[in-house]
């Protein structure tokens, strides 16, 4: 009676806490199994599993997996240190919780291209995204389909300025140091790796720098095309609106700085001859 009432009693599963199946061999009783069929062969799976995640994994990719490219960059990495899992796989669970970045679908109109034609060079790609509302990724990808550079040319950068000069950053830094070239921040996250490029010069500024201090260039090394385009027609042009701006003010000294421009531009022009 003890035998038939032990040989009766359902086992359950400690897992899942459901009835342990019998075993489905013939003529033979059932084994004494801590799991039910399903949770023994989820528990193989498991065991054969190269990478393990976690439910609290999850969580934290739907708390912080969100924003642009360099926030998700950021959470990914912290990830992979924290975790030890790799990049692919992170990226694989976030597309399986559908916290991927979706693309913008929306057709370009004439007025956005428009927009566009008008602010590249100028300013950068994300702050037209910005007026655009739009996303960044979008807004490049759009400049190259139209074959356009969104290299902003308002000014030069150091850079630009070494091959313009033939000089070393290490010189032109010292210029800036000595308050003899004045420069202007672009406001970007540079890093070691890129030579930190965040000055922007602009062509005002260079020629004032090479009014008042000429014997710092070695005409020898400038790029005399750019150097020539500077000096005899930006130069002029900019003296030029100097001294009427001055001169309408009522300033006396106005023509004495516009001759003594003019000067500088004529010695320069000699030691290019030269």
């Amino acid at each position: 009676m003890r035998c038939e009432a032990l040989a009766t009693r359902v086992r359950l599963c400690q897992q899942c806490s459901s009835a342990i199946e019998e075993g489905r061999s013939r003529n033979k009783p059932p084994t004494e199994a801590k799991y039910c069929l399903r949770c023994r062969a989820e528990r193989r799976q498991r065991a054969n599993l190269k990478y393990v995640w976690r439910l609290e994994y999850d969580e934290y990719l739907k708390a912080h997996y969100y924003g642009g490219l360099n926030r998700r960059f950021q959470v990914l990495n912290r990830m992979i240190r924290e975790t030890g899992l790799p990049r692919w796989y992170i990226k694989k669970r976030a597309a399986r919780l559908g916290l991927t970045m979706h693309q913008d679908r929306r057709p370009w109109t004439a007025a956005e291209v428009e927009i566009i034609e008008r602010l590249v060079g100028k300013v950068s790609a994300l702050t037209i995204s910005k007026r655009l509302k739009r996303s960044e990724t979008s807004v490049v990808l759009k400049i190259k389909r139209m074959g356009l550079s969104r290299r902003v040319r308002n000014g030069y950068t150091m850079r630009d300025l070494e091959e313009c000069l033939g000089e070393d950053h290490h010189k032109i830094q010292r210029w800036i140091e000595n308050g003899w070239l004045r420069d202007h921040r672009q406001g970007t996250r540079r890093h070691d790796g890129n030579g930190r490029d965040i000055h922007r010069f602009r062509e005002k500024e260079i020629l004032e720098f090479l009014r008042r201090h000429p014997e710092e260039i070695n005409l020898g090394k400038v790029d005399a095309i750019w150097f020539l385009d500077l000096v005899l027609l930006n130069g002029r042009e900019i003296g030029e609106e100097t001294a009427h701006r001055r001169k309408g003010k009522g300033d006396e000294g106005a023509e004495i700085e516009a001759l003594r421009f003019g000067h500088a531009e004529s010695r320069l022009e000699i030691n290019l001859a030269r």
